[in-house]
């Protein structure tokens, strides 16, 4: 939980229903990595798309309140839909790293990584971030290709990196961007992933469907049913049970 007086990096409430699902959430972000946790169907990626502004919801009250240009708490208001505030995506400061790459076919890995991108006009912080964020994410052999050139996970890792890129994020959004690589590899990414966050201090907030993944990262949990929220704690606590299953699955029959 949040000290005493300490603001929560991000308020969600939110109502909105999509086809048959009513999703009907009210969290805060505290920790550095939080994780969305349920089954499909369940409402993950819609939360991440209301938060990043792709998406106008029924019904919100979004706050962030972590500032990356200072210490100070400075709060800012993502939706209000009872004030008709609602931010547009590249107000926010919320990069959303989608589960299938979304990259300008005409353009360069290099060019994707910085078109568009806040800060990408500083020439210093830009060549800053070119040196060190392509290295990070293992793209920096990729930078003259173009996206029909690189495979799925390449072009997973090239999403993620210019999600990253972004010079004042209040909050970094991931949808499962580590679907489908081998696990060394998506190991090595993760611990990297840590370290960035570390370096920048910006709140994470990631699904994911791998009970593992939530281990390794020791992340708060904010476990999800049929649109509502269920339980949220640390991971050890919150997904005891179905790491207990898996563990049990994994045991080779007597």
């Amino acid at each position: 939980m949040a000290e005493p007086n300490e603001l929560p990096h991000l308020s969600v409430q939110m109502r909105h229903r999509i086809g048959a699902l009513a999703i009907d959430v009210d969290f805060k972000l505290t920790k550095p990595w939080t994780i969305l946790f349920g089954p499909s169907g369940s409402g993950k990626t819609t939360i991440l798309r209301a938060i990043a502004g792709l998406l106008r919801p029924d019904f919100a009250n979004i706050v962030s309140s972590f500032d990356p240009g200072t210490k100070n708490e400075h709060s800012i208001r993502f939706v209000d839909t009872d004030a008709r505030v609602f931010l547009s995506a590249h107000e926010r400061g919320a990069p959303l790293a989608p589960q299938k790459a979304s990259l300008f076919p005409h353009l360069s890995v290099l060019e994707n990584l910085t078109y568009g991108n806040p800060g990408a006009d500083d020439a210093r912080h830009r060549d800053k971030l070119i040196a060190s964020i392509p290295t990070l994410f293992r793209i920096d052999h990729l930078l003259q290709k173009r996206p029909a050139e690189l495979s799925g996970g390449e072009a997973q890792r090239v999403s993620l990196a210019r999600a990253a890129m972004a010079r004042r994020s209040r909050v970094l959004l991931l949808d499962e961007p580590f679907t489908g690589l081998d696990m060394s590899l998506k190991e090595t990414l993760l611990s990297n992933l840590v370290e960035w966050q570390t370096d920048r201090r910006t709140p994470i907030l990631s699904v994911t469907h791998d009970i593992a993944e939530a281990f390794q990262l020791d992340a708060e949990v904010i476990k999800l049913a049929e649109g509502r929220v269920v339980e949220q704690g640390p991971v050890a606590s919150v997904l005891a049970e179905e790491r207990a299953r898996l563990l049990e699955q994994l045991s080779p029959a007597e």
